[in-house]
C-alpha cells in the first residue's frame, strides 16, 4: 500500500496477510510493481508467479481470480491475462522468469510494456463485464447505476 496507509492499515490489520508499505508510491504504478515485487523475493519460498490486480476494477471477483490462477497451474511459464473490450491487461499472473522484467518497472507504466512484448504468449481470460477501471467520481455513480439496473 502506499498512499492512506494508515487509514487502510486500520481497516485490514485484522486479515492474514502480509502488509507492505511502499513509501516511493508517488513514483508510479511500476515503481509500486517493482517494490512488490523485491518484496516478495525476499521470501525463501519458491514463488511460480505473481497475481497484479487494480484496486480500481471494483467488479473483479473471486471467480475472475480463480479462473486465472486455475489457468496459470496449468501454464506456469506463461502470463495469464484479462481480456478486455479493448485491450489485454490486468489482473494478470506473470510466472517467475518474468520477475527480472517487473523488477525494471518506473514510473506510473505499470505492467503494460511486459504484456505487450510477450503477447504472442499469453493467454487471455475474458474478465466480461468486469473490467471496468473507475477513475473518477463520475465513473463511479456511472457505474453504481448500471449495477442498479
Amino acid at each position: 500500500m502506499g498512499a492512506h496507509f494508515e487509514i487502510i492499515l486500520k481497516e485490514i490489520k485484522h486479515f492474514p496477510v502480509v502488509i507492505l508499505h511502499n513509501k516511493n508510491w508517488e513514483l508510479g504504478m511500476g515503481a509500486s510493481i517493482s517494490f512488490g515485487i523485491q518484496q516478495i523475493l525476499k521470501y525463501k519460498e519458491n514463488f511460480e508467479g505473481v497475481l497484479i490486480t487494480l484496486v480500481d476494477q471494483p467488479l473483479i471477483d473471486e471467480e475472475h481470480l480463480n479462473n486465472l490462477i486455475s489457468k496459470f497451474n496449468e501454464n506456469q511459464d506463461a502470463i495469464i491475462a484479462t481480456s478486455m473490450k479493448d485491450r489485454i491487461g490486468v489482473p494478470a499472473i506473470f510466472a517467475r522468469h518474468y520477475f527480472k522484467e517487473l523488477l525494471l518497472l518506473k514510473e506510473d507504466y505499470g505492467a503494460r510494456q511486459i504484456i505487450k512484448k510477450y503477447e504472442s504468449h499469453i493467454i487471455n481470460i475474458d474478465g466480461k463485464d468486469k473490467t471496468d477501471d473507475i477513475d473518477t467520481k463520475e465513473q463511479y455513480k456511472a457505474l453504481l447505476e448500471r449495477v442498479k439496473q
